[in-house]
């Protein structure tokens, strides 16, 4: 009788062991073998930075001296490319890197400039998203259709892609006519294209402060939006120079300069040298001066002579 109860308790004691190690197993997050991921010798014209989580990678490929940024999210069966840059040679290396990875892939576009859809025709093949705004503007655009014969895909709230479901969202009148922008809920992540700028000098040619309607006025309350929405989210991927996982502090840093650069061009904010700024060269090299960390960006496409001998650059004063 006795050696019958030892029996009877090891055995219910091994499945009780059992179905602790069984729910331990269920506890433990699902975790995707990515392998390596294809060499960075790939980008001869740019820097790549690679983020590995539990199910998803993150490749963020920085070409030229903007920089421009390609982010490329990769889940265990698919990939999605975050624009394309501005040039042929740019899309070239991109399209190796790729095709090195060798999965179904789709193209999600965040606004209608070129700096941002230029490699689009290395990747011809597939199907582009945008906001609907945005993929109006798209379609629309004559060196985008020469590019890309295929309508871009129109989303208005979401859009499974990828294997992704992503929210998609837009700032009007800001960066430029409509800043569309996207998340993902489940790992935190946000793409906000040229809405934020990481430690790099923003466009700022589309600022027209003489008309009734403040583009920076605008921007600034897109990104008090965004800060209340994304503060505590993973990463933010932008549209220039990488990523960012302090997303509160950059948007901070977005806000500070743009009420900064609104202040010169408006001259409630005097240059360092005394004074008010008269010229869009006087507000660039305050701007530069201000923020002696951050790369080249946009803000020089703002000055004289900037796309063609004679331009006038930005209408500020």
């Amino acid at each position: 009788m006795m050696k019958s109860l030892k029996t009877i308790f090891l055995v219910a004691f091994v499945a009780s062991l059992l179905i602790a190690c069984s729910e331990d197993d269920s506890s433990q997050p699902n975790v995707v073998d990515f392998g390596d991921a294809p060499s960075s010798a790939l980008i001869t014209t740019g820097v790549v930075n690679v983020i590995t989580e539990n199910t998803v990678r993150y490749h963020t490929i920085d070409f030229g001296d903007a920089p421009y940024t390609v982010t490329i999210v990769e889940t265990e069966n698919a990939i999605v490319l975050v624009d394309l840059g501005p040039a042929p040679a740019f899309a070239a290396e991109l399209e190796a890197y790729a095709d090195a990875i060798s999965k179904s892939a789709s193209v999600i576009i965040t606004h209608n400039h070129g700096d941002h859809y230029g490699g689009a025709g290395s990747f011809t093949a597939l199907d582009f998203y945008a906001e609907s705004a945005v993929a109006t503007q798209l379609n629309a655009t004559d060196d985008f259709a020469a590019l890309y014969s295929k309508s871009v895909i129109g989303v208005t709230e979401t859009q499974t892609i990828g294997g992704l479901e992503f929210t998609f969202d837009k700032v009007s009148n800001a960066e430029t006519g409509e800043n569309g922008y996207f998340y993902n809920e489940e790992h935190k992540i946000v793409f906000a294209g040229d809405l934020i700028y990481n430690l790099s000098h923003p466009y700022l040619r589309e600022y027209t402060p003489k008309d009734s309607e403040d583009e920076i006025d605008n921007w600034v309350a897109g990104l008090n939006e965004l800060k209340s929405n994304f503060s505590d989210y993973n990463h933010v991927f932008v549209g220039h120079n990488g990523s960012r996982s302090d997303v509160g502090t950059v948007l901070d840093e977005n806000i500070d300069y743009l009420q900064q650069a609104q202040g010169l061009i408006k001259g409630t904010q005097s240059l360092s040298v005394g004074g008010t700024a008269s010229s869009n060269q006087e507000v660039i090299e305050e701007l530069e001066l201000l923020f002696t960390n951050y790369k080249e960006g946009g803000l020089l496409l703002s000055g004289t002579d900037a796309f063609f001998p004679g331009d006038t650059g930005a209408d500020w004063f």
